[in-house]
């Protein structure tokens, strides 16, 4: 590790020392721990290599991407095999938006199938991704070259349990990466499917009587590089959302005061601890980026600087989300 790297996380370490905690909203109370990521060992950093070093993103195939695709519409978001369990789809807080026993429904499988074909002949270097974090959710990605150019990624859109984060950590929201050129006719034709595919509202929860509902939908980016289209693609799911990092708790740490008490000590000593860790990191960094990925009920965020050459150091939060809060 480079020296200064080391000295950099050595310094961080030290500030955690004081267990910084942070509970997001509906969410269990976790602690911030150290991160840094070692280019030598590593390679470059991108929020892709990221999923790929945590072991969050594997390769599957596209028949269980499309089935997911297909069954959170038709019955909830799925939970993997051993769980064998549902969001449920019966909405009981606002009207259904759609018959899911009637036939018309029921073709969508047999559209779900034209969209699987499709790919399956038309792109190149086909691959198909799997992005988790936990036994209980998955949520997938397909990707592949249109020509010897440009790439394409597919995937759907995702719950977001703990979706606003802005009274504990400000941003300045980065947008997709930009890419203009003109439709191709593999395009044209997934656009015709995806039009077939109107977007379904289902829950965003297993059965705790949540009122969080989301339109699943199926989406995609392209690019002409790889890396950059998936990211996209993922930035426009919902999953992924970078953001350049202002500070953490603002209009003077309401949040934590309406949370512990504006006379209490330890909102007082918290508030402090995160107003010093805060200027550590503008001291130390010109630039911050805050990585967030969604796992329905697991938010994970990275709050990353550049220490030297190519190395990054920072912060990581675990957070899950409280089905009693």
């Amino acid at each position: 590790m480079n020296p200064l790297t080391t000295q950099l996380l050595a310094s961080l370490e030290v500030l955690l020392q004081e267990e910084i905690e942070c509970r997001l909203p509906n969410n269990h109370s976790s602690d911030w721990e150290p991160f840094y990521w070692d280019f030598l060992i590593k390679g470059e950093f991108n929020p892709i290599s990221l999923l790929y070093s945590q072991g969050w993103m594997r390769n599957t195939d596209i028949e269980i991407a499309i089935k997911n695709w297909q069954e959170i519409e038709e019955i909830g978001v799925p939970t993997p095999k051993r769980y064998n369990d549902y969001a449920d789809y019966t909405l009981e807080y606002c009207e259904d938006e759609v018959d899911r026993k009637s036939p018309e429904f029921q073709l969508r499988k047999n559209i779900y199938n034209q969209l699987s074909k499709l790919l399956k002949s038309s792109l190149n270097d086909l691959e198909v991704y799997e992005f988790s974090c936990s036994p209980v959710y998955s949520c997938f990605a397909v990707i592949g070259k249109i020509d010897d150019k440009n790439w394409i990624c597919i995937t759907s859109t995702v719950p977001q349990e703990t979706p606003d984060l802005t009274e504990i950590i400000v941003t300045e929201e980065n947008t997709e990466v930009p890419f203009n050129k003109s439709k191709t006719d593999l395009e044209f034709q997934i656009d015709k499917i995806i039009e077939s595919l109107t977007p379904v509202l289902t829950y965003g929860h297993y059965d705790g009587g949540y009122d969080n509902t989301y339109h699943h939908k199926i989406i995609y980016q392209t690019a002409s590089e790889k890396d950059i289209a998936l990211q996209n693609a993922l930035i426009k799911s919902g999953f992924l959302q970078i953001g350049k990092f202002q500070t953490f708790y603002p209009n003077e740490g309401k949040y934590i005061f309406d949370n512990y008490g504006s006379d209490d000590e330890e909102a007082i000593e918290l508030y402090s601890n995160y107003q010093h860790l805060s200027s550590f990191l503008k001291a130390k960094f010109p630039e911050l980026i805050v990585y967030t990925f969604r796992f329905w009920d697991y938010t994970q965020i990275f709050i990353v600087g550049k220490s030297a050459e190519k190395d990054r150091v920072g912060l990581r939060l675990t957070s899950e989300f409280h089905y009693n809060p």
